[in-house]
């Protein structure tokens, strides 16, 4: 641990707190009386949640983030600089990352991780890894649950740079000693984080609703919703300001500040969010091909891209293509998402990002790809994975 980073973290955190309040409306307690040493296990809804966490802990931990902000150029040798974060690529068993954590929890430096390794879609608190129990037992510490309620609202995963303010609050929901955790087995550690994280938007919502201000508060649901709730056509719809239309079917429908749909049968973007996987299960069961008319695939080493191919994707029983590049799906040992539209996904040798045209669904691949892989939509579906 660095001097500087601790320097760093103290005299942000009450700057970022008063950001975080202007911003969203944010409201937390600082965290005391915890163990010498220990890792805070959160769920994940925003891309501020680093901060969300950060500002209730006056002592210094790192954070486990994306490998995708290492490709930042200056901006990441900044956040190096400056709070050094363990960087996890995503769609692999990153192994590495866990060896980095385990070594700094073992010397007794405190670490932040997200377990469910991306942020909601629908609000739910999606399924942990498996391995997140066995990672925390062998890490010899303690271990603390935070779970950030109201996030989904301020901030949702489909949505981009149209963030609200309304409630929207965190806080810790228990405290492991060492002691404690040494004599619980890794299913049991599993279930408590699973417990303590689980968060349903929508069903603290309904049994009290807040407003959430903003502008254009249903722009780039389509980065969620692939298929129509009127036709089923698959990429035909389009946002704009607070409404959603499909182009095929003229099915108009709405977000409102209580994020409540307007117009369709379904009055929560949960309910529609479900709809939409039995239709993919449905479709996989038929076989389907989902395709996208044009995308890049890149490979990554050592958070460089090379530009592998271009052209239409298409994802079926056997393979996924882009342009040229044929990959048999055989080979790919995982898949996951980062942002709202880029696949990122390994084989044996390489690590790939695809990244289809902004006028198709990439969310829907990955469904896809989950349940040709699997059976089921493991991200989406379950308690661990």
């Amino acid at each position: 641990m660095y001097k500087r980073h601790v320097f760093f973290y103290t005299i942000l955190r009450p700057i970022v707190g008063a950001f975080l309040f202007l911003r969203f409306g944010y409201r937390y307690k600082k965290v005391y009386n915890l163990p010498d040493n220990y890792i805070v296990l959160s769920n994940h809804v925003t891309d501020y949640d680093p901060l969300f966490v950060g500002v209730c802990f006056p002592r210094h931990m790192y954070f486990v983030a994306s490998e995708h902000i290492s490709r930042w150029k200056f901006a990441y040798k900044l956040i190096q600089y400056v709070l050094k974060p363990i960087i996890r690529p995503k769609g692999t068993t990153a192994s590495s990352t866990v060896m980095e954590m385990i070594r700094n929890l073992r010397n007794g430096i405190n670490v932040c991780l997200y377990p469910e390794g991306a942020r909601s879609w629908d609000g739910v608190t999606a399924p942990i890894l498996a391995s997140t129990g066995k990672m925390v037992k062998s890490a010899k510490c303690g271990m603390v649950t935070f779970r950030i309620e109201g996030g989904y609202f301020v901030s949702p995963n489909w949505s981009f740079g149209n963030s609200r303010i309304g409630r929207i609050r965190g806080g810790v929901v228990n405290v492991y000693p060492p002691e404690q955790i040494a004599s619980m087995s890794v299913e049991e550690i599993n279930d408590a984080i699973t417990g303590d994280l689980h968060e349903d938007a929508y069903e603290r919502q309904l049994a009290s609703p807040a407003k959430y201000k903003g502008k254009n508060l249903a722009q780039c649901m389509e980065n969620m919703i692939s298929h129509c709730p009127g036709c089923n056509s698959i990429d035909t719809l389009e946002s704009k300001g607070n409404e959603v239309k499909c182009n095929k079917c003229g099915q108009v429908f709405s977000y409102d500040e209580y994020g409540m749909l307007n117009g369709i049968p379904y009055k929560t973007v949960k309910e529609l969010f479900e709809w939409q996987k039995h239709q993919i299960e449905k479709d996989a069961e038929s076989g389907v091909t989902y395709t996208a008319p044009d995308g890049t695939l890149t490979t990554l080493v050592d958070h460089i891209e090379r530009p592998i191919s271009e052209g239409a994707i298409y994802l079926n029983r056997e393979q996924l293509v882009c342009g040229d590049k044929v990959i048999p799906l055989k080979d790919i040992t995982d898949m996951a998402m980062h942002g709202r539209r880029t696949l990122v996904f390994s084989t044996a040798k390489e690590y790939y990002e695809l990244i289809p045209v902004q006028s198709a669904n990439a969310l829907k691949f990955h469904m896809l790809y989950q349940m040709y892989k699997n059976g089921r939509i493991d991200h989406y579906n379950g308690r661990t994975r």
